[in-house]
């Protein structure tokens, strides 16, 4: 079970306040400054939703009897998984209470190896102040309606968030997957990116804008539609 050093450690290795890591889990800034002093006897369900809190934000927390340990995961890869479950992450991660505290997004499209008679896939790159994760390992694309919903979602998250810090690659990279993430990540950061000003730009390096637009667009509700009228209002 997490103790209270172990929280004040993986706070300052984040960089988070009390009331950022508080609301990440759930809980009310004097419940947390309590458990951080050792006042009270917190439930186990409290200390638990600190811990998964600290987890989505890199730390492992491990001990026994005679150690304790606070370790970050300086780059975070996360397997691939459900492109539901995964575009939920990705705006946690991109979200105003992230403890990732995102200070550059990056957006790019790579080939699957061998596949590259397959549709791009959409990755990102989002750093934060003390880690990154990459999110390159799921299938993001835009070949149905669902799945250009979902892009859409974390575009929308990513301009209405990170405008001033968001970015993206003119090409279509080979696949990233087959490196490990540190060295993806670092060629990643080697690669000239450009500001990303409306949505069009990047999704024209790998399909069309006009086209989705005119596929999902019109859907009532469709995210793509909430979009593209972000852009349209701004030009008004």
């Amino acid at each position: 079970m997490i103790s209270s050093s172990q929280i004040r450690a993986a706070r300052a290795i984040i960089n988070a306040k009390q009331s950022e890591l508080a609301k990440a889990a759930g809980i009310s800034l004097a419940t947390l400054n309590n458990i951080e002093r050792g006042i009270g006897d917190p439930r186990t369900s409290t200390l638990d939703a600190i811990e998964r809190a600290l987890s989505g934000a890199g730390v492992e927390i491990t001990g026994n009897s005679s150690t304790e340990s606070v370790t970050l995961l300086k780059v975070e890869r996360p397997t691939a998984f459900d492109t539901f479950f995964a575009s939920q992450r990705v705006l946690e991660a991109l979200g105003p209470d992230s403890l990732l505290k995102p200070q550059s997004v990056l957006l790019f499209a790579r080939w699957n190896r061998g596949q590259e008679e397959e549709r791009p896939r959409v990755c990102l790159l989002v750093e934060g102040q003390a880690r990154a994760i990459l999110f390159d390992k799921v299938d993001f694309n835009l070949g149905n309606g669902a799945r250009a919903a979902e892009v859409a979602g974390i575009m929308l998250a990513a301009f209405a968030f990170h405008r001033d810090r968001l970015n993206y690659l003119d090409q279509v990279l080979e696949d990233t997957t087959v490196a490990e993430a540190e060295e993806a990540v670092g060629r990643l950061r080697s690669l000239q990116s450009l500001p990303l000003e409306q949505p069009g730009e990047f999704v024209d390096i790998f399909s069309s804008w006009e086209d989705c637009l005119a596929r999902f667009g019109a859907r009532a509700g469709h995210p793509l539609a909430d979009l593209a009228a972000l852009f349209a209002s701004a030009k008004d």
